[in-house]
């Protein structure tokens, strides 16, 4: 019970902190700016407006919030190493691995908030444009937040033992290649298929088992992108978000657990 109430302290402190950010509300500004502007944009759209409103706002979830993952997740540890405050907490009876998970929770509470804030949003722009709201959306903006759980987590890792700048760039470059693992390892089997070369065939050998290996360790952020199924009403197979919802925890679980080791390994003296 202590360690939970220890974790708490710090998440809800995290919260508050987060929250107070000027970066976040520039983030959460503007893109409530853009989503009221995807009304206009489903005007000049030769699509029906809906589907571009949908579309746009559903974007601008998952990069608004890649944004606060990036520049306010990233700082949450960088500010407690680069102020020294971090010595002033580890000097109380507060285990690394509660630092790191109460950090990540509160920033995940601020995530939910922000998510929570643009579905309101979305939904008065849907109604205001005559729209009907589905819960199909409410499903799409759930996988993104489990989406933004791994972000986070990957940036929590990053920023335990890197500069602000590289941790960027790190988790920039995981949330890229998380979504283009599905679509990089089906191109080169296709090419493997299609090319009847052997020199082609030995390459797209390699290629693949570079791709598998990318496929397997990095975290497939693709599964959380069903904008298309909600805006065309396509179909999705049975317990998928049961399975989606587990591997994010899974991901997080394993990404945590590294960053709350290689943290205790520093050295802040």
């Amino acid at each position: 019970m202590d360690k939970l109430r220890r974790i708490w302290i710090i998440a809800s402190n995290t919260f508050r902190e987060s929250v107070r950010d000027k970066i976040l509300y520039n983030i959460v500004f503007v893109a409530v700016a853009l989503s009221i502007f995807s009304i206009v944009l489903g005007e000049w759209s030769v699509f029906d407006r809906a589907h571009v409103i949908k579309a746009i706002t559903l974007s601008l979830m998952s990069l608004s919030g890649l944004l606060i993952s990036v520049f306010v997740g990233i700082s949450l540890v960088q500010k407690e190493i680069q102020g020294r405050t971090v010595l002033t907490l580890l000097s109380k009876p507060l285990h690394r691995a509660e630092f790191i998970i109460g950090k990540y929770l509160g920033l995940l509470g601020v995530m939910g908030t922000h998510l929570t804030l643009l579905t309101g949003v979305f939904f008065v722009i849907l109604w205001g444009t005559g729209s009907q709201p589905e819960f199909l959306l409410l499903k799409a903006v759930y996988l993104i937040f489990w989406e933004m759980a791994i972000v986070i987590a990957v940036a929590m890792l990053f920023s335990s033992f890197s500069t602000p700048v590289l941790s960027s760039l790190f988790t920039l470059g995981v949330y890229a290649a998380g979504h283009l693992t599905d679509q990089l390892l089906a191109q080169v089997r296709f090419v493997k298929q299609v090319v009847a070369s052997e020199v082609v065939q030995q390459n797209s050998q390699l290629m693949e088992f570079m791709a598998v290996w990318a496929h397997r360790l990095l975290p497939g952020l693709y599964r959380y992108n069903i904008s298309q199924q909600v805006i065309h009403h396509l179909p999705i197979p049975e317990l998928y978000f049961f399975w989606s919802t587990l591997y994010a925890i899974g991901y997080v679980g394993i990404l945590l657990s590294v960053a709350s080791w290689w943290f205790g390994r520093r050295d802040f003296l």
